[in-house]
């Protein structure tokens, strides 16, 4: 009987994992260039009725990210830029590059260009510096001022995602140990639009709606098997 009561607790710890994933996604929606989260579960051939095996079903939930395109939307503000295709733009960090699809940029104290989080944007040459003037970006990149050439904007891409982890700021940072192979960039760069989070707010809501009834369910089967246990061990005193 016992072992009804880990299968259940089995199912919620599942579905702890994706609640945790929707959750985040559903505080993203808004996010430019947000990328959601999607749980995938391994296939056990049993659950242990143990601690071990509980933590065995939660290490079987595999979060992985949805890099699919997001809709573009136009903005009219000459610093904000989308990236339709693949690629990545490069920012720097104390913590070293970071790689964003949120194009939502400004003009520092410094002049240069910068992310949300302040982080500096790569150019080809280093963090790009803007002289006061008209902005304009090219499709592959080039960035002039006043009709002035003054850099390129740094585009990166990988032959797999699965290199990619996330990191702050909705950023992606390159996993540890991972053998890195490029591919070109086949991203067009638009300016004055911004690409939107591809977790779709209803979609999401949709499954958070199902992962509490889930839950909800597993919760119920538990106490039902605790209060049937609870029951026979009484009967057995009373013996």
């Amino acid at each position: 009987m016992s072992d009804g009561i880990y299968w259940a607790g089995a199912g919620m710890v599942s579905r702890q994992v994706w609640q945790n994933a929707v959750s985040e996604n559903i505080a993203n929606v808004s996010t430019p260039g947000y990328k959601a989260s999607r749980v995938f579960a391994s296939m056990l051939d049993e659950v242990q009725s143990s601690a071990a095996g509980l933590r065995a079903v939660e290490q079987s939930q595999r979060t992985c990210t949805d890099f699919s395109q997001g809709l573009v939307e136009q903005t009219g503000r000459d610093l904000d830029l989308a990236l339709e295709g693949e690629g990545f733009f490069v920012v720097r960090t104390p913590q070293g590059e970071r790689y964003a699809r949120n194009g939502n940029f400004q003009i520092d104290a410094t002049s240069q260009l910068v992310d949300a989080s302040g982080a500096p944007v790569l150019g080809e040459q280093g963090p790009l510096v803007l002289p006061q003037g008209k902005v304009a970006f090219g499709e592959g990149g080039a960035v002039s001022v006043d009709g002035i050439r003054v850099g390129t904007l740094r585009l990166r891409n990988f032959a797999t995602t699965e290199v990619l982890r996330r990191a702050d700021h909705g950023a992606f940072a390159l996993r540890a140990g991972i053998q890195v192979q490029d591919k070109p960039p086949t991203a067009r760069l638009r300016q004055g639009c911004l690409e939107r989070s591809n977790a779709e707010p209803l979609d999401e809501m949709v499954r958070m709606l199902n992962v509490v009834r889930s839950f909800e369910a597993s919760q119920r089967v538990a106490r039902l098997q605790s209060e049937t246990l609870g029951r026979v061990v009484n009967e057995l005193i009373q013996r």
